[in-house]
């Protein structure tokens, strides 16, 4: 892991901060959490953090074209970035569908009409949600870790599943979504200096689908972007900033700070798909429990 900054001639480079860690020794991670908070790190790693077999086994089910288990698509207007979603049609971000995002109550509705498709897909005996809680305590220094409620008792989306085929990609973007009329409950309960990301892969593509991580972080002055004023330049913040290439394998998980790091996802290649299962995390504002939701 490298931390320092390199000089460029934009001002100081500052370098992608990123740990892998094999899941049988996690004592580098044990505070990986504040580690992500604190800018010590921007990605964690790890490696066979899941049953590889139980998640694969699920990831190959889902990539038949002959299934299709429910899968929404809210970005189907651009599609270039179709993603297929299942766990929820009203995810808890941004989309081509809508830009701004869901209320609150749309979207804690459509986690109790849609609870149990994303569990569905795994093999009885692996309880996917209570294997999230489990890995993530272990990065939480030894604070609990729950799905988050909103105050009326209801509950959050736990974790998504993720499908990403053929030519598809995620585009370059930061993920700090405090802003969203979503989140203007959660966001008096976690601490907003950053927004984490938890995501594990199911089933790997043939080509692609790796994760990019940029130096530029959401609070830097001038961040190119394109003539419509909206898209972060690609080219230009290649050029500019730090970059980082992460391919992940069935079990694999990785954590990233992306409420702070730009970062994307390669465009697919090939007939097999990228499949992940994932949503965000964020400490308790008074820092003594750990929230996660998607």
């Amino acid at each position: 892991m490298s931390t320092q900054s390199g000089q460029f001639p934009h001002g100081p480079r500052r370098l992608v901060r990123s740990l892998e860690v094999d899941a049988r020794d996690l004592s580098e991670v044990v505070n990986g959490i504040d580690d992500l908070y604190n800018e010590a790190l921007d990605v964690i790693v790890v490696r066979g953090a899941f049953d590889g077999r139980a998640l694969a086994e699920a990831g190959n089910r889902l990539d038949s074209n002959a299934l299709d288990p429910g899968w929404s698509r809210p970005n189907e207007k651009m599609p270039l970035e179709d993603l297929q979603l299942l766990g929820t049609d009203t995810p808890a971000t941004p989309t081509y569908q809508d830009p701004r995002g869901a209320s609150l109550d749309a979207y804690l509705s459509s986690a109790a009409t849609h609870a149990a498709e994303a569990s569905a897909v795994f093999e009885p005996g692996f309880d996917a949600a209570d294997e999230i809680r489990s890995v993530l305590s272990h990065l939480s220094g030894a604070r609990p870790v729950t799905v988050a409620q909103a105050s009326d008792g209801r509950s959050y989306v736990p974790f998504t599943i993720r499908r990403l085929v053929d030519g598809k990609q995620i585009g370059i973007h930061h993920d700090y979504h405090y802003r969203l009329a979503l989140y203007l409950e959660l966001s008096k309960k976690v601490d907003t200096r950053t927004l984490i990301s938890y995501v594990a892969t199911l089933r790997a593509p043939q080509s692609g689908g790796e994760l990019f991580v940029y130096g530029a972080t959401s609070d830097s002055a001038d961040l190119p972007k394109l003539a419509n004023g909206f898209s972060y330049d690609l080219t230009a913040i290649e050029e500019r900033y730090d970059c980082r290439r992460f391919v992940m394998n069935a079990g694999d998980l990785f954590l990233l700070a992306s409420g702070r790091c730009l970062h994307r996802v390669g465009r697919i290649s090939g007939p097999q798909a990228r499949i992940t299962m994932g949503g965000f995390l964020a400490l308790a504002r008074e820092g003594d429990q750990v929230f996660y939701w998607s």
